[in-house]
């Protein structure tokens, strides 16, 4: 009996880095799995070594379906928000636009970036960006328009665009944590 424990001790410390693997883990985590396997190593035959395979394979699969559901939550949950946000600031009540009796429409009277902005640094990082930079994200985080939208709106190429929002957000990056210390 305590050579057994030896043997399937010895087993386990030479496999130790494969071991380590979630997968291999959650697999012997189950202790019908675990006696399955302790008993392909102390008797190492063709039908308990398939058995062992067989019993990962499937162990395997299940963990693959748990995996692709759970992803598959993830994004169409991420995919429902942004679709139902969108859809939100499309259809506004025809109220809203009734309320505004001083002769701008409510495009114009939008909140613009700057607005919406609650933390003070983040507020004194934007305004320390050129307007341009500054348009480009409003464009992108507030009204939601893409890249190409963008490009064309403001008469230039996507890459153009990529680049100056990129360097804003370096920028903005640099100046807050600049202040921070």
């Amino acid at each position: 009996m305590c050579n057994e424990y030896k043997i399937i001790e010895e087993f386990f410390y030479r496999n130790r880095e494969q071991v380590k693997n979630p997968i291999i883990r959650s697999f012997l985590a189950d202790a019908q799995n675990l006696y399955l396997v302790q008993h392909a190593i102390l008797h190492p035959n063709d039908c308990n070594l398939k058995m062992v395979d067989e019993t990962f394979q499937a162990h395997y699969q299940r963990v693959q379906k748990i995996k692709y559901i759970s992803n598959l939550i993830y994004f169409f949950s991420l995919d429902f928000d942004k679709k139902k946000r969108r859809l939100q600031n499309r259809f506004l009540l025809v109220a809203d636009s009734g309320l505004m009796d001083d002769g701008i429409s409510y495009e114009e009277r939008e909140e613009g970036l700057l607005e919406k902005i609650e933390n003070e640094q983040l507020f004194k990082g934007l305004q320390k960006l050129t307007d341009k930079q500054l348009q480009i994200l409003e464009m992108i985080y507030v009204k939601d328009y893409s890249i190409k939208v963008i490009a064309e709106t403001l008469k230039t190429t996507p890459q153009n665009i990529s680049n100056l929002h990129r360097k804003a957000l370096k920028k903005l990056h640099h100046i807050i944590r600049k202040e921070e210390i």
